[in-house]
This record gives structure tokens, C-alpha cells and sequence, in this order.
């Protein structure tokens, strides 16, 4: 272990670490301000903690919630579950609380892991949109936003898929590739119409090129776009769905407890990236929470569609149990 010539070496690296530690400026910065150069710094810093000058501690988050996520990624094969403490201790509280403190998880995993040359894959939802709302400018090289599913609601609305991938393109400084077609059609010859569209092929076509995709996962029971019928969600398709064992979907891709896609008329009405094609994406994040989504994570998480979870601390019990 080395030691310091005398009590000015002392007060010279009890100085630097401060500046370091305390006031956060840079090795170069201090090596500038002190006259010194930055290996010098560097190797002061050292001594720093071998002479106990400087303690690092790390405070991790309730012990209990590094297990549960641990629980999850062993269980379910994740590449990484991030759980989220909900600042509330009732399991019922409010699906917008839940969301808003996802979002804000979401988005700081978004500007932890993107890289220069990302192509990044998005569908639709209140979650994802809390995601956008939380994200900060950060401008990424080479980047690419892709749509991922067709129009679903007013194009005006934040939720909607366009104006979710429009958002997230400009404040990551990227190219956009919107898909510019509904998300749920009429009829087969109408999709069959679409997909022909130049500008759709386009985004189709740069789905296997997705390196990340940000999902949300939809509850059958509380999926905005079953709740009403429309001149695209009849009342037979809306019953076919709700009597078939599907429990919820992704991007509107509707599976099963277990994970598997359900066979139902709806899977030829709409116009987005299939859980087929999602299989080949190399990470996809799947952001969900509340007591009303836990059988459609739980499908989602058997099927093996995510690959990382971001779930609030409720939820995650439930799955892990």
C-alpha cells in the first residue's frame, strides 16, 4: 500500500477528493485547477481509498426488491427486470400513478442502453406514452425510430402510435419511419390494399432490422379498443375475442395465458409487426403494471415475447411467486 511523503501529500489528496467526490468535477478539471497532471489525479484518487481518506458504500434499493427481480429474470429467462417501488402501499393504487412512475423507469432504461446506430421498434399505449413524457433530450448518432403498428385512435391523440415514435425520433436527434396506414381494418381486401402501399412496404420492411422494440402489454379486459364497437370491431369480432382464452396482447397480437397467439378473425384485420416477427428482435422491452395486466404479463412472459420487464412492485410479487 502506498503512503504519502507528509501531511501536504495529505491535505493534497484529501483536496482532490473532494473536488472529485463532493463537488463532481472531472479528473482533467481538477488536474487543470491543481496544476496537475491527470494520471497524477488519477493515481492521488487511488491512494485516496487505500489509505481509507475515501469510504464508497453503495445504498442499494429495499433488499426485497433486488430479490424479486432476480426471482423474475431466473423464472422467466429475462435479460433484466427492472421493478419500480410505487409510492403508495395499497397493490389497488391508481393505474395512472402506476404508469406515470413506469414510464419514468422506462425512460431512464431507454437513455441507459441506447446506442449509436439503434433502430428502435414502438407500438402504442398509455404507458409508452408516459415513457415519452419522461424521456430527456439525448442525442443519439444513427438512430431510427420505426412504428410499429398502424394508427389506433385519433392521430391527434399522444397515445397514438405515430405521435409516440414522431416524439421519441426528435428527442433522440433520429430518422422516423412512421407506418402510415390504421392499425385495424374493415376487411381483408382493404388490408390487402394497404399493404401494397409503397409507403407501408417501407415500414414493414424494417422490422427485421429493429434492434429494440419499447411494447406496452394490454389486458383484454381494459384494451381501449374492445370497449366500444366500431365499424372495424364488430359486435361478433369484439365477442369472438372476449370467448376465446386469449388474456391479452402486444401491439394487438392477442395470446393466451401461456403465451400463445389466439386464432381469431381479428389477427387478419390488423396492420403492425406480428409476434412472429417480434421473436426476431433482439431485445424487446415489455412495460406493464397493476393488478388488472398480471394475467397478460404472465402470458407474455411465458410466450417468451419480452426479454425485459419493467413492472411495479406489486405485479412483480404476484409473477415471481
Amino acid at each position: 500500500m502506498s503512503r504519502p511523503s507528509n501531511s501536504i501529500d495529505t491535505r493534497l489528496i484529501s483536496k482532490i477528493s473532494s473536488l472529485y467526490y463532493h463537488q463532481e468535477m472531472n479528473q482533467q478539471e481538477i488536474a487543470d485547477k491543481l496544476h496537475l497532471s491527470r494520471p497524477k489525479v488519477s493515481r492521488l484518487l487511488k491512494q485516496a481509498k487505500e489509505m481509507g481518506i475515501v469510504k464508497i458504500t453503495v445504498t442499494a434499493p429495499d433488499h426485497h426488491v433486488i430479490e424479486t427481480e432476480n426471482a423474475l429474470e431466473k423464472k422467466y429467462g429475462l435479460k433484466e427486470a427492472l421493478v419500480v417501488e410505487i409510492d403508495s402501499p395499497d397493490p389497488s393504487a391508481a393505474d395512472s400513478i402506476i404508469k406515470k412512475q413506469l414510464g419514468a423507469a422506462a425512460a431512464s432504461y431507454l437513455l441507459r442502453t441506447v446506442s449509436d446506430g439503434d433502430i428502435i421498434g414502438l407500438t402504442w399505449g398509455t404507458t409508452l406514452q408516459a415513457m415519452i413524457d419522461a424521456v430527456q433530450p439525448k442525442p443519439v448518432k444513427n438512430v431510427h425510430v420505426v412504428q410499429t403498428l398502424g394508427g389506433v385512435g385519433p392521430p391527434e391523440a399522444k397515445t397514438h402510435a405515430a405521435d409516440i415514435s414522431r416524439r421519441l425520433s426528435q428527442l433522440l436527434g433520429g430518422r422516423l419511419t412512421l407506418l402510415s396506414a390504421p392499425g385495424i381494418v374493415g376487411n381483408e381486401e382493404a388490408k390487402k390494399v394497404l399493404l401494397s402501399d409503397r409507403h407501408v412496404k417501407e415500414a414493414l420492411n424494417l422490422f427485421s432490422a429493429i434492434t429494440i422494440a419499447y411494447v406496452g402489454i394490454g389486458a383484454l379486459s381494459t384494451n381501449p379498443v374492445l370497449q366500444k364497437e366500431s365499424p372495424e370491431i364488430t359486435h361478433e369480432l369484439r365477442e369472438e375475442l372476449f370467448q376465446s382464452e386469449a388474456v391479452g396482447d402486444i401491439g394487438l397480437n392477442f395470446f393466451d395465458i401461456d403465451g400463445k397467439e389466439v386464432n381469431t378473425r381479428f389477427k387478419d384485420l390488423f396492420i403492425g409487426m406480428a409476434l412472429n416477427e417480434l421473436k426476431h428482435v433482439k431485445t424487446v422491452v415489455g412495460i406493464a403494471g397493476g393488478k388488472s395486466k398480471t394475467k397478460a404479463i404472465t402470458g407474455a412472459l411465458r410466450g417468451g415475447h419480452i426479454d425485459v420487464l419493467i413492472t411495479d412492485q406489486f405485479t412483480a410479487e404476484d409473477l415471481a411467486g
